[in-house]
Parts: C-alpha cells; structure tokens; sequence
C-alpha cells in the first residue's frame, strides 16, 4: 500500500482521519483492508495505526468534490471497530459531519469566503443533503471562538449544519417498523429513521435510573450484551446488518429528556450528534418513547406534530447538554440541525 496524505480533525466529541474520497481504492476488500491499516485495526490499543482506541476516535471520512451538481462536497464515513476487522458504512456520523465542512474550507474544496461559507454536502452512506455554515476569516476556516460544545474542552467557532429531509436516510421511511411504539423482546421501544436509525427505550426497562456514567454501565459486560442483543433484534426487525446502525438510546425523565447512548457495543461517553438529531425529532412525534419523557418539557409539550418553523429541543448526555434544532410540518421532517465546533489538528502523510 503507498503512502497516504491524510488529516486529522475533530468535529464535535468525536476526532477522526481524513481522506479525499479519490484515494478509496474501487474494490470494497481493498477498501477495507485499507482503512483497517491506517486505523491499526483489529487492536484494543491500536497501536500500529491512527486510531484512538476508542468508538468516538476510530472514524474516517473521505471527502471530495460532489457528483451532484447541487452540492459541493460528498463524504463517506467509516466507522472503523478498534478490536475486530470491520469497517461499517451504514450509517453517518454527525460530529465529524461538522469536521467534513471544516476541512472542505482548509482543503479549498468550496470558496472561503468571508465571513460565512455556506454550502451543501451529500452524505454518501445516507443520501441526505446537509448545508453547512463555516465561519472563515484569512480565507481559513475558523477555529477560534466562545462556543463551547459539553464534552469538548475549551471553546471554538459555532459551526451549523443542518439536515435537509432527513426522514428515512437508511430505511426509506421515518418509522421503518409502521409503528411509533411497539414491543421488541419483551421491551417497549420506537425504532426512528432520522439522519440514521436509533432504537428508543426507556432507561427503567433495564433497571437504570438514567444517572449512570458510562464507565460503570461499560463495567457491567452482562447489561452490555442484553443492550446489544435488542439493538440487534431492531436490526433485524428493520433489515439492517450491522454492528453500529441502528444504536440504543435509553431515555429517563429529568429536567430535560436524559440519554444514554451506545455505540458498537459500548456506552457513548457523550452522544452522537446523530442521535441527538434522531431524539430531538423522536420528542416532538407523539407515540414514540422520547415523546413519552419528554412530553411534559416546555419546548416539547404543545409542539409535537406542529408548525410551523423549527422548534428548539434539549437533551441531557453524559457529558453535559446538546440543543437541538428541528422543524416539523405533521410528520414530515424538513430539517433537523446542530451547532459544533471544529479544529484541524495535523496534516500528513500516513506510512501504510
């Protein structure tokens, strides 16, 4: 395998390596072979690759310029397993969207120009259309600012992206199962299709109170195994094989809805901005699990189903709190957003 020029960049509470989309081999083995050497994959530390060792730090995105002609840039996420020889392509990361648009700026892949760029991005595992806002000053993006993102150290430049009908971007339809609420292994859960696959449920049907961290669910190897064993039943349920779509978000009453996330078996330290993007349009659709907590919440509680114009929902992770952006109009999903932050960390060549 040759050299490979690559960046590393964090979006959100995830970091991952960039690549431009042309440097994929065609074959999806060599693909694969590919991104698990520079990732240093399958290995708990990672050792002889990029990887982080960690679900949120294992990624790759491959960027370049759009085959649509409506937008201009196309992406690919790999979430690439820290301990086992898999590379899955199911579904998009949400942190790390926020990075593509950042490093599309830096990669002269769209005009810097100033003070915003603004622009659209085809994600290619999903199919759906993001437009991104990136401040720019000097013809870079920015990195710099007073935003500051619960689980991200320090603060940045407030960065949007924002989700255009993202109903149905894996499965075809916003409730894959034709249910809002129904029973899977004896657990009552909501399977909703929003920018990728979450699997509702309540944290109380585990015997969780919702205040749990991370560290000690990921130390209960038999709780662990009883959440993937339903994500997989969901899988199957919706026709989806794989180890990272859909993922398990638990919900608990609070002040605002209270998540708990997985993530390729392990509990997210944080919560995927996917996820959060999902629950925020999963608590305003009467039915679901996330609607049943969240229902009582003042931004949530006479907004379900209406519209029009987006509605402003909070949710509480592990790591703090993230505001989600979503606009209804009934059931349909025109749009769901999120701000982060985003920093270009190292340019290079990875030695493979």
């Amino acid at each position: 395998m040759a050299d490979l020029a690559v960046a590393i960049v964090r979006g959100g509470t995830s970091k991952g390596v960039f690549i431009r989309l042309d440097a994929l081999p065609a074959g999806l083995a060599d693909r694969d072979r590919l991104l698990l050497r520079l990732m240093g994959s399958p290995d708990p530390m990672q050792l002889d690759g990029l990887g982080g060792t960690h679900s949120s730090t294992s990624k790759v995105m491959a960027v370049g310029p759009s085959g649509d002609p409506s937008c201009a840039v196309d992406y690919l996420f790999a979430q690439v397993a820290v301990d086992q020889p898999v590379v899955d392509t199911s579904g998009n990361c949400g942190n790390l969207t926020a990075g593509v648009a950042h490093y599309a700026v830096e990669e002269g892949l769209v005009p810097a120009t100033e003070p915003q760029a603004r622009f659209l991005m085809r994600n290619l595992n999903t199919g759906v259309v993001v437009r991104a806002t990136v401040a720019v000053r000097g013809g870079r993006a920015c990195s710099e600012g007073d935003t500051v993102i619960d689980g991200v150290p320090g603060s940045g430049a407030a960065l949007a992206t924002e989700y255009l009908d993202p109903a149905g971007s894996v499965t075809g339809a916003l409730f894959p199962t034709g249910q809002r609420c129904e029973l899977l292994d004896g657990v009552e859960v909501s399977i909703v299709d929003v920018a990728t696959p979450y699997l509702f449920a309540a944290a109380s049907s585990f015997g969780l109170t919702g205040a749990e961290s991370p560290a000690e669910l990921n130390a209960r190897p038999e709780l662990l195994a009883r959440l993937e064993s339903l994500r997989g039943a969901a899988g199957r349920r919706i026709g989806v094989d794989s180890l990272a779509v859909p993922r398990l978000v638990l919900c608990s009453p609070g002040s605002m809805l209270r998540v708990q996330a997985t993530s390729m078996g392990k509990v997210h330290h944080a919560l995927p901005m996917t996820g959060a993007l999902c629950t925020g349009a999963a608590m305003l659709l009467e039915g679901t699990v996330a609607h049943r907590y969240a229902a009582g919440l003042p931004e949530v509680g006479d907004r379900a189903g209406a519209g029009p114009g987006p509605v402003i929902v909070r949710i509480e992770h592990p790591k703090g709190s993230v505001e989600t952006s979503v606009e209804l109009a009934g059931d349909v999903v025109r749009a769901a957003g999120v701000i982060r932050t985003a920093r270009r960390l190292l340019t290079g060549t990875a030695h493979l």
